[in-house]
């Protein structure tokens, strides 16, 4: 059974983060923790209450003989979210879609709650739909992504749809030796990124021989790649180093350029985070 911890607040956006493990439901036992952080000193516990127990109703209609724990948490955000979902497998978060500020469904507060949480945290848009579609898995040109993408092979398996593996890259600065500036091979830098894409693909099928796995080598940047992908996906995923709002996602920056941009479901997983086995997730 995995545990799943919500952030809920009875946004539109929190309500499609409810149906989206409602879906997850159906190929997995789940158990749900549904967590509304309050002010300790302003918030209305009254209503705070009638959220929750909204909520808790929806997910019995969604997903008949289940229950949720509902919990009210007084504290601040990111941190009071983060560590309510200590030692969850899977956190999940609503985000305001085409929305690209940094409020806090706007994207800002649940990329900086992924990034701080430490277990694999699920961004999904408001009105959120179900579509059959492969999952698809950003890597990266280091060992931030190998948590990613393993959690996303599971998910693709789990869902029985493909799994898409993206690597974007884009040719280094030229390199300068005394007078001369030596820009490097184009052939020799797509060779070393494709060495990078075969290996993650043997990884892949070392542990889930039987899932449909596609590779795309792109030169390009990476967020446009990205989201160019997340068309036709079902989810995407991104690896975090783990250091922080700045430089925590995959490349830095580019999990700031994608919250609340997308209209498909992102996931941001830790290296070294949950294994794949906890990662039934699409």
């Amino acid at each position: 059974m995995q545990r799943v911890v919500l952030g809920y607040d009875g946004s539109t956006a929190s309500a499609s983060a409810l149906e989206w493990i409602a879906e997850r439901a159906r190929r997995t036992r789940i158990d749900l923790d549904v967590v509304l952080v309050t002010n300790m000193f302003l918030s209305d516990r009254v209503e705070a209450d009638r959220v929750l127990d909204a909520a808790a109703r929806r997910w019995r209609d969604l997903v008949p003989g289940s229950w949720a724990n509902v919990l009210r948490v007084d504290g601040l955000l990111p941190g009071t979210l983060a560590s309510a979902a200590h030692g969850a497998d899977l956190l999940v978060l609503g985000v305001d879609a085409g929305s690209r500020t940094r409020t806090m469904r706007g994207g800002g507060m649940p990329l900086r709650t992924a990034l701080s949480a430490g277990v694999p945290t699920a961004l999904v848009p408001a009105g959120w739909t179900a579509v059959d579609a492969p999952v698809v898995v950003g890597l990266d040109d280091d060992d931030s992504s190998g948590a990613a993408l393993l959690f996303a092979a599971s998910a693709a398996s789990s869902a029985e749809v493909p799994l898409h593996v993206l690597h974007a890259w884009l040719m280094g600065a030229p390199r300068a030796t005394a007078s001369v500036a030596l820009r490097p091979s184009s052939r020799r830098t797509a060779d070393t990124h494709a060495r990078i894409v075969d290996a993650a693909v043997e990884r892949v099928r070392d542990g889930f021989p039987a899932l449909s796995v596609m590779t795309e080598l792109v030169r390009d940047n990476p967020t446009s790649a990205l989201t160019r992908a997340a068309a036709h996906a079902s989810l995407l995923v991104i690896g975090s180093h783990g250091r922080g709002a700045v430089a925590g996602s995959l490349l830095g920056s580019v999990g700031w350029d994608l919250v609340g941009r997308l209209d498909r479901p992102m996931c941001v997983v830790p290296a070294g985070g949950s294994t794949a086995a906890h990662a039934e997730a699409t």
